[in-house]
């Protein structure tokens, strides 16, 4: 069982990372975005270097969404979705002050097979976490739909470093669990 905040979770792994890997769970909808309309769990796995600005794993991480879903998921419900996801995480909300833009997100289908198809992307945000300044992140998405199960399990890799980089070798290891389309 891990604990989030005020919230006991349990739910079997959906992804397979290194060990020392920290994990995180939310149950959608997600408290820090609500326009999110799906339901289901959310699996965010981070390095130990995601919060050090200094390492080569800043803010590089993977999450899975298993999500009820009637079909597969477009490019266009990504675009929307993870705008909707890191304009809550980083407060990126309409009324701020301060005026910063909000995210923008792009994908291009890259692959589609009989119930799996791949993505590239980029995220455009402002990290208001760490360095307070506009980010890009980098985005490898593959997304699972699970006829029987009416489920969809979408695995988001992110970095800011480019995809030529070694640190994307690292989240080519971070996988979805064997038979999740089996529960």
């Amino acid at each position: 069982m891990l604990t989030f905040g005020q919230e006991e979770l349990e739910h079997p792994d959906i992804l397979v990372t290194e060990d020392n890997w920290g994990k995180e769970l939310f149950k959608f909808p997600i408290r820090f975005a609500q326009e999110i309309k799906y339901t289901g769990m959310e699996e965010a796995r981070f390095p130990k270097g995601w919060g050090d600005m200094e390492s080569s794993e800043f803010w590089t991480y993977a999450f899975a969404w298993e999500i009820d879903t009637e079909s597969p998921l477009t490019t266009t419900d990504f675009e929307i979705n993870l705008q909707y996801y890191f304009d809550g995480l980083l407060g990126l909300s309409l009324d701020r002050k301060d005026k910063v833009s909000q995210t923008n997100a792009n994908f291009l289908m890259q692959e589609t097979a009989s119930n799996k198809s791949t993505y590239m992307g980029k995220i455009n945000t402002f990290d208001t976490r760490f360095t307070q300044k506009p980010m890009r992140l980098h985005v490898q998405a593959e997304s699972h739909f699970c006829e029987k199960e009416k489920q969809s399990i979408i695995l988001f890799k992110f970095s800011p470093r480019p995809f030529e980089d070694a640190v994307w070798q690292k989240l080519d290891g971070v996988q979805v669990k064997a038979g999740f389309c089996d529960h």
